[in-house]
């Protein structure tokens, strides 16, 4: 099998044993296993927790089957690239995400233009992100800012891009493995902006050569959606809920590539000498 076909097959694999495990998750949730299986994931789907166990549940057999035996001897963290960083590289990187998530929001915002997504699912991802109980906080929490960098950079930017690679070189192995990323969320728009957020992710790790520096931009990415609710500042396109398709506008956008951008010039060059 090709390192492309490979790291597809891999790649796929995510959301497919997301879907088992989530609809695994919903039967217990509901004690019984009478209903449907969409009923099943509907049923999972309300639980943010179950977002956390599941992620890391697919993620964690992918890496028990499929994980090349000849990068295990170094240790786990070095065989996924996860390396310290210092001069506040960590933070910077969590800050360029932090700006890159209104930029990348607006982008699912022009893709519902052309393939819209269900008012049903909109509310649905928008009560996941707004939780109504500390516990719900919490669960949302642990993960979109905790489960979900560390699983998916680790598996997309800490494996495979790292294996691509070797075989490929830098801009193939970065193109194939953000292309990976982006189809592993299966919707048309998280399909485009995971992928360009791929892009920069992967950008990132290889020029500090570490995956930490990815965890900490994609932690950043997802936080801001838990930290800036509409109770505290009302932004449209980002956190409001509408039947109608809201865009973000030019000026916030604006500031928010600006602040990405600062950020990730610096990071750029305080690694210039590792690079």
């Amino acid at each position: 099998m090709s390192g492309y076909l490979r790291a597809l097959v891999i790649a796929l694999a995510v959301p497919v044993l997301n879907h088992l495990f989530m609809g695994l998750a919903g039967f217990l949730q509901l004690r019984s296993w009478s209903g449907t299986w969409g009923e099943a994931i509907r049923a999972g789907a309300q639980a943010p927790l179950n977002y956390a166990l599941v992620q890391a549940a697919s993620v964690g057999v992918i890496f028990i089957v499929a994980f090349p035996h000849r990068r295990r001897d170094g240790g786990l963290l070095e065989s996924v690239h996860v390396r310290p960083l210092v001069g506040g590289i960590v933070a910077l990187c969590f800050v360029a995400g932090a700006f890159m998530q209104l930029p990348l929001a607006e982008v699912g915002n022009l893709v519902q233009e052309v393939w819209p997504v269900s008012f049903d699912e909109l509310a649905r991802r928008h009560r996941l992100i707004n939780p109504k109980t500390w516990w719900g906080g919490v669960s949302a929490l642990l993960a979109l800012v905790l489960v979900a960098p560390v699983t998916e950079e680790l598996l997309f930017r800490g494996w495979l891009l790292q294996d691509l690679k070797e075989q490929y070189g830098e801009t193939r192995a970065l193109i194939w493995s953000s292309a990976l990323f982006g189809l592993a969320h299966l919707e048309a728009a998280a399909v485009l902006y995971a992928a360009l957020g791929g892009l920069v992710l992967g950008a990132v790790v290889l020029r500090t050569k570490s995956t930490l520096a990815s965890i900490a931009m994609h932690a950043g990415v997802n936080a801001v959606a838990l930290l800036l609710p509409a109770t505290l500042i009302r932004i449209e396109g980002f956190n409001t809920l509408s039947q109608e398709v809201e865009h973000i506008s030019w000026w916030l956008l604006l500031v928010a590539m600006a602040g990405a951008a600062g950020a990730l010039r610096i990071v750029w060059r305080s690694t210039e000498v590792e690079a």
